[in-house]
């Protein structure tokens, strides 16, 4: 028997669709309407010289291809933070727009920056919108539209002229004494030594909790990402370790020889959130507010201050382009008497 395309709901959008030789028809939300709608489509004939996409699309849409596309090709966690951050979009509503509603071709950058701002208007009564947040936020968009240019659904990103936000600075190092207070005021070994193992490497947070007994290279003293799951996919990421990260690595090794190395007192997988939260419980006790990615910008500020080149500190953070160092780490230009020193060693010859 022949199969007949059928409409299905979407609750979240509170749209009706259909999908019918390759495209997506987005109904509407009344259900009498979307099938009237649906008939209308079935009985007329088809036309080959229409492309299969069309720029008169919905945003909802296209977005919620790009959401399907990412839950498929990219990480849970991956998937999650664009997921949010769009529906968050498309939530957003104004007296004179939906944007659910918008098509492709009516979407401009000042519905994105009005979203942003109203976020951050509700928001005011506790505190502003951070500006990693708000470039977060536009990033998810753009990046959605970009890809439906890619793919060819779109000629044209509507809003690829829309600039994103400045990023915040990464200024926040947690020194040796507080690190030592966070590891005695800690009451597990297990959070112990994930804290302990990214201030000795200044890896990724993400990449401290993705390591494997597969990954790891004690003959080489380091661990190894294969390219296919490095952040950039650029080139193997490698994470050096000295005898104190080693012997953590070793250890729990030995420990879990299938699934992730770093494990909460359960025994699961760590979570970036339950992190974040064991931290902002510590802080209350430290007097100081940390994240895990702040050991990766105080190992760098510890290797610059000790005079290691930026090239060397450059390939042990692991980043694609050296000048990174430049732009992100520039509260080493407050280091008065690192600077100084540096300026008495090099005029210390007589020239």
């Amino acid at each position: 028997m022949p199969h007949f395309p059928k409409p299905w709901f979407r609750p979240s959008r509170n749209i009706w669709y259909v999908q019918i030789g390759g495209r997506q028809h987005n109904l509407g939300a009344d259900e009498k309407e979307a099938f009237r709608r649906y008939h209308e489509l079935m009985a007329a004939p088809p036309t080959k010289t229409e492309p299969p996409h069309t720029p008169a699309e919905s945003v909802a849409v296209l977005l919620d291809r790009f959401v399907d596309w990412v839950e498929q090709h990219q990480s849970p966690d991956t998937y999650r933070w664009y997921k949010d951050r769009l529906q968050s979009f498309l939530d957003f509503k104004t007296d004179q727009f939906r944007v659910k509603e918008l098509a492709v071709a009516q979407l401009k950058p000042f519905h994105v920056q009005e979203w942003i701002d109203g976020m951050e208007s509700r928001k005011k009564r506790a505190k502003p919108l951070k500006s990693g947040t708000k470039r977060n936020c536009v990033r998810a968009v753009k990046r959605a539209m970009k890809w439906a240019e890619e793919q060819g659904y779109i000629e044209h990103s509507p809003i690829a002229h829309l600039k994103k936000p400045a990023g915040g600075k990464r200024d926040n190092v947690i020194s040796p004494e507080i690190h030592c207070d966070i590891l005695a005021k800690t009451r597990d070994q297990n959070f112990r030594d994930l804290c302990h193992f990214c201030f000795l490497t200044g890896s990724r947070a993400a990449e401290a909790l993705a390591i494997e007994a597969r990954h790891v290279e004690l003959s080489n003293h380091r661990i190894v990402f294969p390219i296919d799951e490095e952040k950039m996919e650029r080139a193997p990421r490698i994470i050096y370790l000295n005898d104190e990260a080693e012997l953590i690595i070793r250890t729990l090794a030995l420990k879990h020889t299938t699934g992730k190395l770093f494990r909460n007192t359960r025994g699961h997988d760590w979570h970036p959130d339950a992190t974040n939260c064991r931290l902002r419980y510590l802080a209350k006790k430290i007097g100081k507010k940390v994240c895990l990615t702040d050991y990766r910008h105080s190992l760098a500020t510890r290797l610059l201050t000790a005079g290691v080149d930026a090239l060397t500190v450059s390939i042990i953070l692991g980043h694609a382009d050296p000048s990174m160092l430049a732009k992100v780490y520039q509260h080493i230009n407050h280091e008065h008497s690192y600077l100084l020193e540096a300026l008495r060693k090099a005029t210390s010859s007589g020239v």
